[in-house]
């Protein structure tokens, strides 16, 4: 399951010492778009990590604190501190076997 993220639920995160997945997308992201049912499908399995997504189109404030500068884009974010990122598009083998290495 994941959580729409918001400038408040991103204080909450920094805050918490949880691992979350980040997903920064945009409605026009096509690869976005394809890859949106594979995140969700990913994020069933692991129930030790958190998932969330970012619309950059709504939250740009936070692409810019992050650094996104492509979609989609993936960030591993703990205790508020990025510890992995990953850009473009990922099938569901290659998205689980990058959480599983990250998260």
């Amino acid at each position: 399951m994941t959580t729409e993220i918001d400038q408040d639920t991103m204080e909450e995160i920094k805050a918490s010492d949880d691992t979350w997945i980040l997903d920064f997308w945009a409605e026009w992201c096509g690869p976005c778009k394809k890859m949106a049912p594979v995140y969700e499908d990913v994020s069933e399995a692991f129930d030790s990590v958190k998932f969330g997504k970012v619309d950059m189109e709504e939250h740009s404030d936070l692409a810019t604190e992050f650094n996104v500068r492509a979609l989609p884009t993936l960030l591993v974010v703990e205790g508020g501190e990025v510890k992995a990122r990953t850009q473009g598009f990922m099938g569901e083998d290659d998205l689980e076997e990058w959480v599983q290495e990250n998260a």
